[in-house]
């Protein structure tokens, strides 16, 4: 069986969501083949189903069929190996565990499909067409990706049939509107971890779509991102993510900067901000908050939780919840600093001092958290002589995967189709928003949730949000600032879709 090189993080992804242990998460995979079944003649939106549905599959299962005309089936399966390479590729895949895209006659009972701004999942073939949207194909193979994922691990039942609308979160509203040319402006696109590829994804499909992207990240691809980043290829390892991401934008209309840096880097070295679009899906909470801080006009969030996902938008001079209400420290709660001295051992002095002055870890600090964590410290030989927090984020948060007994738990990763979606999500916000009549006719509420990928979506996804009492919005001096800022801003196609 060809588990992949980053089966580890698998493991830290599925064995965190179903607390199994990895002999038995190996026995589920042996076990199972998954499918990908296409129909001649796809349509662009089956295509782009296809296509996401094959790089998500091939990110968790070592086994995969993918039938139908050579023409499609050829570059799907390339795209399947260039994520594991060890990948076993067979012919035929059980019914139950197939997803069948475009009019075919099939056993499976997975079809999901695209049209206009409704993503469907259906049980059988859904009758019908509707304009091109990669936002709502992509929503559909992720949809297919988790019920199949709740089909092999948790053995559910076929689950009632979906239809979402991305455009106000009904059944059906925008299902023949077609996507609208339009220029969004300057955006700055903050993290580019698996929920920013999946935005970049979409986007890159989008051709009606014009602007300029800053993409900010300070990071490189690495193996272990492979298990849910859908720009990730296992010959890109050790490749900036913002030229990843940028590369992949090559074939939209959109013109792209990077900046392999912080957004708190980026925005000392301009002093400030003036770009007023800001995207941002990173793995932190103080970034998230200096991101509002810096009273960009617009912000969109995408984001995960343990089993949640979603996405949310921001006017700052609106009633609703700013970015930094839903970020909001309700009590005082543990340090970073005391969480990892907790975690690897130290002393709260040794631990402050080694975190604000960036010492590097002696061999004393190393012998100390390899016996507080349980494993020999030949395992942490690698951050001799790092900084504490690197230690921190790549052990203890799970960025490097290492078998840790002492901690008696697999740290929590979010499965590569919850990670998916949240970006989707939020990539359809920017595009929402920045469209005067996209705007008009989309859910007023700020957020749209899913509250755990483990059962079916939810009945109802957007969220209201009221403001969080002692937030910066509340603040007259920095809404006069925002309104100072922006009073006489020069982006008219931004100023007239975003609703005061």
């Amino acid at each position: 069986m060809a588990l992949a090189d980053f089966f580890e993080r698998i493991y830290s992804a599925v064995g965190g969501q179903l607390n199994v242990s990895r002999d038995d998460l190996t026995a589920a995979l042996v076990d199972v083949v998954v499918g990908i079944k296409c129909a001649p003649n796809l349509s662009t939106n089956d295509i782009w189903v296809a296509e996401l549905s094959t790089n998500l599959l091939a990110r968790l299962y070592p086994r995969i069929a993918i039938t139908g005309p050579e023409s499609q089936c050829s570059k799907l399966r390339q795209l399947a190996c260039s994520i594991n390479p060890i990948l076993d590729v067979l012919e035929t895949a059980p019914p139950e565990t197939t997803i069948s895209v475009g009019p075919i006659e099939s056993a499976s009972s997975l079809y999901p499909s695209a049209g206009g701004w409704v993503a469907r999942l259906g049980h059988k073939y859904h009758l019908g067409s509707g304009p091109t949207n990669p936002y709502a194909a992509a929503a559909a193979a992720t949809f297919a990706s988790a019920e199949l994922f709740r089909r092999v691990f948790l053995k559910t039942p076929t689950e009632p049939d979906i239809a979402l609308s991305l455009l106000n979160f009904d059944r059906n509203t925008g299902e023949q509107l077609k996507l609208p040319k339009s220029n969004f402006g300057d955006v700055l696109f903050v993290g580019l971890g698996a929920v920013g590829n999946a935005a970049v994804w979409a986007l890159a499909r989008d051709e009606k779509r014009e602007g300029r992207i800053s993409l900010v990240d300070n990071e490189k691809l690495d193996l272990s991102n492979l298990q849910r980043y859908v720009l990730g290829l296992s010959t890109e390892i050790g490749k900036d993510k913002v030229v990843l991401a940028a590369e992949t934008l090559r074939q939209s209309q959109l013109a792209v900067e990077t900046a392999k840096v912080t957004l708190e880097e980026f925005a000392e070295e301009k002093g400030g901000i003036t770009i007023p679009t800001l995207c941002i899906s990173v793995d932190n909470v103080p970034t998230r908050r200096a991101a509002q801080a810096l009273l960009p006009r617009l912000i969109l969030n995408g984001w995960t939780g343990e089993r949640a996902l979603g996405a949310s938008w921001h006017v700052f001079s609106r009633k609703a919840a700013c970015l930094s209400c839903l970020y909001f420290p309700l009590g005082q709660g543990i340090s970073q600093t005391d969480q990892a001295a907790r975690a690897l051992g130290l002393t709260p002095e040794r631990a402050a001092l080694l975190w604000m002055t960036r010492q590097p870890l002696s061999d004393d600090d190393i012998k100390v958290a390899a016996s507080k964590l349980g494993i020999d410290k030949t395992f942490l030989e690698p951050w001799r002589g790092k900084p504490l927090g690197e230690m921190y984020t790549d052990v203890v948060c799970g960025a490097v995967p290492l078998n840790l007994p002492i901690t008696g738990r697999v740290e929590m990763v979010p499965l590569a189709h919850q990670s998916a979606l949240a970006g989707i999500l939020m990539a359809t916000e920017l595009v929402k928003r920045t469209v005067p009549g996209l705007a008009k006719r989309s859910q007023p509420e700020p957020l749209v949730s899913w509250e755990d990928v483990l059962l079916p979506p939810p009945s109802s996804w957007p969220k209201p949000r009221a403001r969080e009492k002692g937030c910066i919005c509340g603040d007259k001096d920095y809404q006069r600032a925002y309104r100072k800022k922006w009073r006489n801003a020069t982006h008219r196609s931004s100023r007239r879709s975003i609703p005061s």
